[in-house]
């Protein structure tokens, strides 16, 4: 089924020049035989200088030293969450090109909200004695809302299907978005058992290494442990802040300080290890099995690994950017990264895989903390402003019916109206967005509003920032109006914790590193989108660029040819 689907997206890219260079020979004496893509959740770009007095040589300080660093490297974009940065880097396009929005946006043929790889065609493998009601609602993996290919995709028309495709994560979409349209392999963490899963998008049963790796019970090696601070206590505060600030969550009842227990409940212990740095370490030793299993970087064309390790996610947003937990899980992933550049170092070879680097976004301070220092910080209640937005507009445009609603949904920082409530009501569409629009913009902690016909119109005159949304913007996805927050304020339901999503600095910044093949050691200043890294693996790879991408790898992170 698969194969029909994708057949005519499959000829868009092999009708693309196999020199997909931009003009550019790759400038490699030898070309890798693996191209990795390495994504880090939350990994914030200023963590690298901020912590890498504390980091071992051979993890990023190899990085730092022997590769390619951009240190201002920015996602263009207002919607900065974790679909739609796995998709811009994957396939080298804003969210406005790839369609993936978001991590869920409203769908109105569907009349509900969908999952950026969600369709309950799709059921996970291996199956689930029960499936929880979001699963059913939202199905299991499948890459079909992607609309443009990925490196991926690349990889396997420029092979002719012979170069592999192997994604892994912890997080379901950032292993699918990845892996394109058929990879080999995609696998995905399931807190609910402790195995790794697929789904029936893909194939019938796991793989051989996979099973074997789900039943050897190394997701339940870190039982009746806690999770305590890697380096020296005394290097925290000063690093980070106080073990226990205001605004930190208790993660999955792990507590706010160290030491942080595992919960003795099999599903909450599964959470748990997601939401700690052993999560990462978990993926990677899997990572590990399918490097070997598979042979990466052993045939006669290249192959493809993607490995997105997601639970520096899920630490930032339990207990903050600048939280001694953010800062031991960020030295822990230094050590990972040590761990994984040796063995692939000697289970593929030092100079035959070229990696990319980065993150999926950053992530903005606990209002709390902002607040110790100065900045005006705040949480959005979603719950309250969505009843003062529907009040609103009943006392402009007349009571409705308990069971009609102007607006039909939200999603992240969008807002879709009811339209054919206005149509019954001969309420013009405009006049309502514009109404409402005028109405955000006096909120308290909303610093703009841009409608959806501004950015169809190209219109300037919204300023601010309105080239981000618009480059986040996809036609009959994304919502009639975008809120954009203050600097530093979130919106959200919940008392602790933080969250990204917005078009500022904190959650845009992001770290972009390219390392092995012929890659020389450099540092960038200039600001770069991370739309750069499916080209660099692609010219790493000597394949086709993805056909979308349109950012070219400046000459100077290559070695000459030959050298």
């Amino acid at each position: 089924m698969r194969q029909r689907f994708f057949s005519t997206l499959f000829c868009v890219v092999c009708a693309w020049p196999s020199a997909g260079l931009f003009g550019q020979e790759v400038p490699a004496a030898k070309t890798p035989k693996l191209g990795i893509l390495i994504v880090f959740d939350q990994l914030r770009g200023d963590y690298l200088n901020r912590w890498k007095d504390h980091f071992e040589p051979g993890g990023f300080l190899r990085l730092m030293e022997e590769g390619a660093w951009f240190e201002n490297c920015h996602y263009p974009y207002s919607g900065t969450v974790t679909g739609a940065g796995h998709a811009t880097l994957a396939t080298g396009t804003t969210p406005s090109v790839h369609g993936i929005i978001s991590n869920d946006w409203y769908d109105r043929k569907e009349g509900s909200g969908v999952y950026c790889v969600g369709n309950p065609r799709w059921t996970p493998i291996p199956a689930r004695k029960e499936l929880l009601e979001k699963d059913k609602k939202m199905g299991s993996g499948t890459p079909e809302r992607i609309l443009v290919p990925g490196i991926a995709d690349a990889l396997k028309a420029s092979t002719g299907e012979m170069g592999k495709v192997v994604s892994l994560s912890l997080k379901d979409r950032s292993a699918v978005i990845p892996g394109g349209k058929t990879p080999n392999h995609c696998y995905w963490f399931d807190p609910q058992n402790g195995n790794f899963q697929t789904s029936t998008f893909y194939t019938s049963s796991p793989v051989r290494w996979v099973k074997e790796f789900n039943a050897s019970g190394q997701s339940s090696r870190w039982k009746n442990s806690t999770w305590t601070r890697l380096i020296a206590e005394k290097n925290y505060p000063a690093l980070s802040g106080p073990d226990d600030q205001a605004g930190e969550g208790n993660g999955k009842n792990q507590g706010k300080s160290f030491p942080h227990p595992f919960g003795k409940i099999e599903k909450e212990y599964f959470e748990a290890v997601y939401n700690s740095p052993f999560g990462n370490e978990l993926l990677l030793a899997l990572a590990k099995e399918a490097i070997l299993s598979e042979k990466l970087g052993k045939g006669s064309q290249p192959d493809f690994l993607s490995l997105s390790f997601s639970s520096n996610d899920p630490v930032g947003h339990t207990w903050g950017p600048d939280s001694q937990e953010v800062m031991d899980t960020t030295i822990r992933t230094d050590r990972l990264l040590k761990d994984l550049l040796n063995f692939l170092d000697q289970n593929v070879g030092a100079g035959n895989y070229v990696l990319a680097l980065s993150a999926d976004h950053g992530v903005c301070p606990l209002p709390e903390v902002s607040k110790t220092k100065g900045i005006a910080a705040g949480r959005i209640a979603l719950d309250k402003f969505a009843k003062e937005m529907e009040t609103a507009l009943q006392e402009k445009f007349g009571k409705t019916q308990a069971s009609a609603k102007y607006v039909e949904a939200m999603a992240d920082n969008m807002v879709y109206l009811n339209h054919k409530l206005l149509e019954r009501k001969k309420i013009a569409r405009e006049e309502a967005v514009d109404f409402l629009a005028a109405w955000g913009k006096k909120q308290p902690g909303i610093m703009q509003v841009i409608t959806e016909k501004e950015i169809q119109q190209k219109d300037n005159s919204a300023a601010g920032f309105h080239n981000q949304v618009s480059l986040s913007y996809f036609p009959g996805r994304s919502g009639d109006l975008f809120f954009i927050v203050q600097p530093y304020f979130i919106p959200g339901n919940y008392l602790t914790g933080t969250t990204h999503g917005s078009p500022h600095p904190y959650d845009t910044h992001i770290p972009l590193m390219a390392f092995g093949g012929n890659v020389r050691a450099v540092k960038l200043k200039e600001r770069v989108s991370p739309e750069l890294a499916a080209p660099i693996l692609a010219q790493g790879l000597g394949i086709a660029v993805p056909p979308q991408a349109k950012k070219t790898p400046p000459a100077e992170i290559w070695r000459n040819k030959g050298n």
